[in-house]
C-alpha cells in the first residue's frame, strides 16, 4: 500500500471530444482511465479496485451517470465520485447531493481549475483516507495497538517519528491505555531494535534496593551480596530502557539517575569502577510530573532530563469509535489462544460498551471481553448480558475511590467464582468443567494458575 507515482482517475463521458479534452487536461498528473458509457465506467471499477476519483458525465445513453455512480459505490462505497454536466437544469443537485452524496458537483463550462481543484481535493481525500488506513494495519501489525479513531493516527504518526530519532521520550496516559505498548513499538522501530529493551517497574521497587537494580553490585558489596550482580544499564546496554510509572520515584533513587542521565557514567555498588552507559531512556507514567513539580515530590531537574518528546495516549472514553473494532481483535485473540467458542457482540451490547466511560481504558476492556464470552452460553452475547455484568460488577464495587482497581479485581474474582463453582459441580474434574463453561481444558489450567485456584492434591483432576 505504498504510495503510487501516479493515482488512477477514471473519466466517464458519452462525448468522445469531451473524453480526449479530459485525457489531454489530466494525463500528466494522474494515471486516467476512460469510459464512454456507464456500463464501461461500473467494468473499469470492478477491475481496478485502486481507482482514487471518478469524474462522471450524468446525463448519458443506455444508463445515465447517476445509475453508474450508484453501482460503483455498491462495490466501493469510499470512492469519490464528481459529477460533471452540462444540463444541470434537468436534475436537483439537492437531491442528489441527498441521495448519490457526490464528493462534487462541476458543471461543464464552468472554468476549468473549478475542476481541477475538484479532481485533486478528490485524489487527496482518497489519499488520505488509505494512509490512515494503512497507519491502522502497520500499528496492529508492528506495535500490537488498535485503533483508527483520530487521536490514535496521530499517536502512530508521533511513535514512527520519535524512533527515528534517538531523543528521550515521555509517554502519558491514564491506567491502561498502553504506555507500555508505545514504548517497545518505539524501541522496535529504532535503530536500537537489534538490542535488548528492558522495563524498570518505578512503583515496584524498595529504595533500599534501586540502586543494586539500576547500577549492579559486586559481591560483597553489602550483607546478601553473594555474587555480583548486572543492573539496569549494564544489561540494556546499546539498547532502550523504559522507566514504568517513573513519577512514582523516590527522591533518591531521581537524584542517581539524573547524574547517570547527565554525564552517563555510573558506579556498581561496592565498586570504584566508573562504567559508562549507552542507552535511550523512554519514560511512563499516569500522574501529572508538573504537577509532582510544583508540589516538591519531583525534582525539575529530573523532569526537564527526562522529557524529551511527549507522546500523550488518549483514555477510550475520548475514542469510542474504536471499540468495536477492539471487541472484535479481542474476542478473536481469545478463540484462538485461548480455544474459546467463537461468539459475536450483538449490535444493542456494543453500543452499551462503547457508552461505557472505562476507567480502566483499554486493559479494563479485554478484561470485559474475557469474562462475556466466559460467562455467556450463547453464541451471541446480547444487550442484556453486557447491562447485567456490568450491573453485577459495579454492585461489587465498595471502594468508589478507586473504581479502576476494583473493577479490574472484581473481574478477575468473578471469573474465579465461576470456575470455581463449575470444578464443584463436576466434582474437580477439569475436563468436565471446561466443557460446563465452554472452553479448553488447558486454558481451563491456564486460568486456574492465572488465578489462584489452588490444584493441588485431589481438588482438581482430570
Amino acid at each position: 500500500m505504498s504510495r503510487p507515482d501516479k493515482y488512477k482517475i477514471l473519466l466517464v463521458d458519452d462525448d468522445a471530444q469531451v473524453l480526449k479534452m479530459l485525457h489531454i487536461l489530466f494525463q500528466s498528473e494522474y494515471e486516467t482511465l476512460l469510459a464512454s458509457s456507464g456500463p464501461e465506467s461500473i467494468e473499469m471499477v470492478r477491475q481496478n479496485r485502486d481507482i482514487a476519483a471518478v469524474v462522471m458525465d450524468i446525463r448519458m445513453s443506455v444508463m445515465d451517470g447517476i445509475a453508474a455512480a450508484r453501482e460503483i459505490i455498491r462495490m466501493e462505497a469510499q470512492i469519490p465520485i464528481i459529477f460533471h454536466t452540462a444540463y444541470p437544469g434537468d436534475y436537483d443537485e439537492d437531491e442528489i447531493d441527498e441521495q448519490e452524496k457526490p464528493f462534487d458537483y462541476v458543471q461543464k463550462g464552468e472554468s476549468i481549475s473549478k475542476l481541477t481543484r475538484a479532481v485533486r481535493n478528490a485524489v487527496e481525500s482518497y489519499a488520505l483516507r488509505n494512509n490512515t488506513a494503512l497507519m491502522s494495519a502497520q500499528a496492529e501489525s508492528h506495535y500490537g495497538m488498535f485503533g483508527n479513531s483520530h487521536r490514535m493516527l496521530q499517536v502512530y504518526g508521533m511513535i514512527r517519528k520519535v524512533a527515528a530519532a534517538d531523543t528521550k521520550v515521555i509517554i502519558l496516559g491514564e491506567t491502561g491505555t498502553g504506555k507500555d505498548l508505545v514504548a517497545q513499538a518505539i524501541h522496535s522501530n529504532s535503530k536500537r531494535k537489534n538490542q535488548r529493551y528492558f522495563v524498570f517497574p518505578c512503583n515496584q521497587k524498595s529504595p533500599h534496593m534501586v540502586e543494586s537494580e539500576l547500577f549492579g553490585h559486586v559481591k560483597g558489596a553489602f550483607t546478601d551480596a553473594n555474587e555480583n550482580k548486572v543492573g539496569m544499564f549494564e544489561y540494556a546496554e546499546g539498547g532502550t530502557v523504559l522507566l514504568d510509572e517513573v513519577g512514582d520515584l523516590d527522591p533518591n533513587t531521581q537524584t542517581k539517575l539524573l547524574q547517570v542521565l547527565g554525564t552517563g557514567r555510573y558506579q556498581k555498588v561496592g565498586s570504584p569502577e566508573i562504567k559508562t552507559t549507552d542507552v535511550r531512556i523512554i519514560s511512563a507514567t499516569h500522574r501529572n510530573l508538573e504537577q509532582l513539580v510544583k508540589s516538591g515530590d519531583f525534582r525539575e531537574d529530573f523532569y526537564f532530563r527526562l522529557k524529551g518528546i511527549t507522546i500523550s495516549l488518549p483514555p477510550l472514553r475520548e475514542r469510542r469509535e474504536d471499540i468495536p473494532l477492539l471487541l472484535d481483535k479481542f474476542k478473536d485473540r481469545f478463540t484462538i489462544e485461548q480455544g474459546f467458542p467463537p461468539k459475536i457482540f450483538d449490535p444493542s451490547a456494543v453500543e452499551i460498551l462503547r457508552a461505557f466511560d472505562w476507567p480502566g481504558n483499554v486493559r479494563q476492556l479485554l478484561e470485559v471481553v474475557e469474562s462475556l464470552m466466559v460467562l455467556t452460553e450463547s453464541d451471541i452475547i446480547f444487550e442484556d448480558d453486557v447491562r447485567n455484568f456490568l450491573k453485577l460488577i459495579a454492585a461489587e464495587v465498595d471502594t468508589p475511590a478507586s473504581p479502576t482497581r476494583n473493577l479490574t479485581a472484581r473481574l478477575r474474582e468473578f471469573r474465579r467464582i465461576c470456575i470455581v463453582e463449575a470444578l464443584g459441580k463436576k466434582k474437580g474434574n477439569v475436563r468436565a468443567a471446561a466443557a460446563l463453561l465452554g472452553i479448553d481444558p488447558s486454558n481451563l489450567r491456564k486460568m486456574n494458575k492465572q488465578l489462584g485456584i489452588d490444584t493441588s492434591g485431589n481438588e482438581i483432576s482430570d
